[in-house]
């Protein structure tokens, strides 16, 4: 079992958050761990009196009314889990973040896309894949129920084997999976010039040594991979998010798993990783492992 912990469904009642419910509820399901369906009232869009708080009956209006339309979307799009509907008041990743520590969560689905800009990655999005303490799988549009083409990244990093395992879990279904890990072209120098001749030994050395770590991190799901439709391979580029980005439109996968590390608040703003442009590029649904 992959997810032997709750799972928390964010549902801000957008268009997407039929698809984040249901994906949510399939997972718990099929893991068998509870479902937290979780609404966060957010103080920002209430009306407010001039320099103060929202009145205290708009807010309970807001929650009352909450939890009639999350009752609701359970009942339409969570069938068989074991759902508990939860709303809270606040700022939502805030919220979210709290309630993943004090139940202890597994995994957190939310919906990728920004209200106003649907191909980038949402606000609440980018701040809890960044900082709360569980993987997060960030849902972009689909059509299929069931993923149907799996990229596993990897940078042959310690993470790198539960990235691996996450990617083979999403790939029983019936997906195919490609583990990727890409390295920087050996035969150019660091502005991205090529090597003399001489250099030539060096660069088939590098790459030997970067096949053989790729095998290492493999070796210990051998039994796992052998049913699935998979294959391991090695991409060269000075620039990995934008040649991951390309593989997955070239591969036409669904989803991506990588690895990530949650951050401080502050650290949070300084974020400027591979993964983190590649969670804002990629086209598909990404699950974000955490280390």
């Amino acid at each position: 079992m992959i997810f032997s912990k709750p799972v928390v469904a964010g549902v801000d009642f957008s268009p997407a958050s039929a698809q984040v419910l249901r994906q949510a509820a399939r997972i718990a399901v099929d893991e068998g761990v509870p479902l937290l369906a979780v609404h966060v009232v957010n103080f920002a869009r209430l009306p407010h009196r001039p320099g103060g708080c929202p009145p205290t009956r708009c807010i309970d209006d807001a929650v009352h009314q909450a939890r009639r339309l999350l009752a609701q979307m359970v009942e339409s799009y969570a069938g068989g889990a074991m759902v508990r509907p939860i709303v809270l008041a606040g700022n939502p990743a805030e919220q979210l973040h709290r309630l993943v520590q004090r139940e202890q969560a597994g995994l957190l689905v939310l919906s990728a896309n920004h209200p106003k800009r649907p191909r980038k990655l949402g606000p609440v999005a980018c701040r809890c894949v960044r900082t709360v303490p569980c993987d997060v799988l960030l849902l972009r549009d689909r059509k299929e129920e069931r993923f149907q083409r799996v990229v596993a990244c990897v940078d042959l990093s310690t993470t790198s084997e539960s990235v691996i395992g996450r990617a083979i879990e999403a790939s029983r279904s019936g997906a195919a999976l490609d583990i990727v890990h890409v390295m920087y072209p050996p035969d150019r120098d660091v502005w991205g010039g090529m090597l003399d001749e001489d250099a030539e030994d060096f660069a088939e050395e590098s790459r030997e040594e970067t096949r053989l770590a790729l095998q290492r991190v493999t070796r210990g799901f051998l039994d796992e991979l052998r049913p699935l439709s998979h294959q391991a391979r090695i991409l060269e580029s000075a620039a990995p998010s934008v040649e991951l980005t390309c593989h997955i439109g070239d591969t036409r996968a669904d989803l991506v798993v990588l690895g990530t590390r949650s951050h401080s608040k502050l650290g949070a703003c300084f974020l400027g990783t591979n993964a983190e442009r590649l969670m804002h590029d990629a086209p598909v649904s990404v699950l974000a492992v955490r280390a």
